[in-house]
């Protein structure tokens, strides 16, 4: 197995396509994050004036019991009022949620569908506890406390400036109150969005190049893929060698339905049959070299069919046409002469 300064090699598709199936894939959860903060601010922003209007209209509604009485089952009307408001105004924004976390991390990787599997290694506390000291985890770790820390301190830095906004809450009126913590919010969410966005490109860069870093591979295990994609050279030349006995077989077994048998003397020899009623002419049904040839004489030996020495005809066919294909037009002449001769041989001559 090769070291990892071994692997210096970019990932093949195929390794890439085998690491999304097993459910390795190149996620940001930054990315989903900061999409879901910044389009749900807009959202908040631009397009939620009723739910606005239905939050100041049930804090005005709470403010209203305030110095009241509370008769029997008060208490109950204004929780059932107060949620089934709040559970009105906030649906679109929770549809809104689900479907932007959905989008975008389908953006980063595609639409996958990974098996379940249930490893009862993944249970062992030993490897969870290694896990919990990787490197990936040390980095994930230094990443959220940066990125909390500078929230803290840029948060802090707005809360010193916008504090005697705050303090004026005290002295306004109710609507005055809402309006300075709106904008107040507004603060606060665009600058931690800011911080969220920058903190989310920067982890989508990071988490693909650490992705395709632990991804890469020695040149040997691209010889191993490229072998396994296209088979092992020796059993690919062992299924070959199966195919050609089995054909070989096949063939020969044709031979004894043939009419003539064309040879030379000792290279070449080629089976012929014709069947006015199936083909236009003669079909080779067999043809060999060598080994193969006298085989194919010896069994039209021992089923008596003709054997004709022609070493140019026999060769040119061998050479031209497959088997179980008609002989070519040029070939017609000298087949009428020799089928001729055949018929004449066993008694038949055909009109």
């Amino acid at each position: 197995m090769a070291d990892n300064d071994d692997k210096t090699e970019d990932a093949t598709s195929k390794k890439i396509e085998d690491s999304k199936k097993e459910g390795n894939v190149p996620k940001s959860a930054e990315v989903p994050g900061a999409a879901v903060l910044f389009f749900s601010s807009i959202y908040l922003l631009f397009l939620s004036g009723g739910l606005f209007q239905s939050m100041q209209d049930m804090i005005i509604y709470c403010f209203s019991f305030v110095g009241r009485d509370m008769q029997d089952g008060i208490y109950y009307t204004i929780v059932l009022t107060v949620v089934k408001d709040m559970l009105v105004g906030l649906l679109p924004l929770f549809f809104l949620i689900v479907f932007l976390a959905v989008i975008f991390n389908v953006m980063q990787f595609g639409f996958i569908v990974t098996p379940l599997k249930f490893e009862l290694s993944k249970l062992n506390p030993i490897s969870g506890f290694k896990n919990l000291f990787s490197m990936k985890k040390f980095l994930e770790t230094l990443k959220l406390t940066a990125k909390l820390a500078i929230i803290f301190v840029v948060m802090a830095i707005i809360l010193g400036i916008v504090w005697d906004d705050i303090l004026s809450m005290m002295d306004q009126s109710i609507q005055s109150s809402l309006k300075i913590m709106l904008r107040l919010t507004i603060y606060f969410l665009l600058t931690i969005l800011l911080i969220i966005i920058i903190f989310a490109i920067i982890d989508f860069f990071f988490t693909r190049h650490y992705y395709f870093e632990q991804l890469k591979m020695s040149k040997q295990d691209i010889k191993d893929e490229h072998k396994q994609m296209e088979g092992d050279p020796l059993i690919k030349g062992r299924i070959r060698q199966i195919q050609m006995q089995m054909s070989r077989k096949s063939m020969m077994a044709q031979v004894p339905e043939a009419d003539v048998v064309i040879t030379n003397p000792t290279h070449y020899s080629v089976a012929l049959k014709y069947d006015d009623e199936k083909s236009s002419a003669p079909v080779v049904v067999a043809k060999g070299i060598d080994f193969l040839a006298l085989k194919i004489r010896d069994i039209a030996r021992d089923s008596k069919i003709p054997i004709i020495e022609d070493p140019i005809l026999a060769r040119a066919i061998y050479d031209n046409v497959e088997v179980e294909r008609e002989i070519p037009e040029e070939f017609y002449k000298a087949m009428a002469e020799i089928f001729t001769y055949v018929y004449k041989l066993n008694g038949k001559i055909k009109q």
